[in-house]
């Protein structure tokens, strides 16, 4: 797991042991944590959350609950994340309970990634476009379902590093840990290359120092994701709120 993972999140209010499940849920989402991955070591995760053994404790039981973890007893056990079907069944109920927030979710993206890709075209640096051009070549390179989510975080990552704007870089991370998509293979291979074209295209609008192009390129993005959960949302017979 990418330690960046870490330094680019932080703990949400409510109790410790809510706020860690949360976050340990929302490298899921990401795709830092993949199908079949080990958590770090209990001492080292809690550490990393400032927080006791006892409370991790109780976050990973309610998480292996839940389904995103599975959890191995005894001198070599540990948790790790859930195989692809069981992430889909996780993927089901939540949509089931939060269909009704996605509006307001997507509203959030596209406020927060427009203005990320609108600052970071004013002011990247050549360092900073390297990391981009690199998470591109890895979205080209990985096929596998948890390589491309990692690999879509990488690029909005490096997007959100380029714009030096911490606060709102957290505010990336705290939407996109709302939502994942571990759909099924045929849906995701029928509208990978669209997905990744947009990614090209802010990161072209970046490259040339287009604010505007490349806030355009980053609504343009979210709505192609908006799009890829509703056919997934009608996929899985799931309706969504109001």
């Amino acid at each position: 797991m990418d330690q960046r993972a870490f330094d680019d999140m932080s703990l949400t209010p409510g109790t410790a042991s809510d706020s860690a499940e949360r976050y340990v849920r929302a490298l899921i989402f990401w795709g830092e944590l993949g199908p079949g991955d080990r958590l770090p070591p209990a001492t080292e995760l809690a550490a990393d959350l400032g927080i006791s053994r006892v409370t991790l404790r109780v976050a990973l039981r309610s998480l292996e609950t839940s389904g995103y973890l599975v959890t191995k007893r005894g001198a070599h056990g540990g948790s790790r994340v859930s195989d692809v079907q069981t992430l889909q069944r996780c993927w089901a109920q939540w949509m089931t309970e939060h269909s009704g927030e996605l509006d307001d979710i997507f509203e959030f993206r596209i406020t927060i990634e427009r203005r990320l890709a609108e600052l970071a075209a004013e002011r990247r640096t050549d360092d900073d476009l390297a990391a981009m051009e690199h998470a591109l070549a890895e979205e080209v390179d990985n096929r596998a379902r948890s390589s491309l989510f990692q690999a879509d975080a990488g690029i909005h990552r490096s997007i959100a590093a380029a714009a030096h704007s911490p606060r709102l870089a957290l505010a990336m991370n705290t939407v996109r840990a709302d939502l994942f998509l571990p759909v099924d293979q045929d849906l995701l291979d029928s509208t990978e290359d669209d997905v990744f074209a947009t990614h090209e295209h802010i990161v072209a609008a970046i490259r040339d120092g287009d604010p505007v192009r490349a806030s355009l390129a980053a609504e343009t993005h979210v709505l192609r994701v908006r799009d890829l959960v509703a056919r997934a949302l009608e996929a899985s017979g799931i309706t969504a709120r109001a």
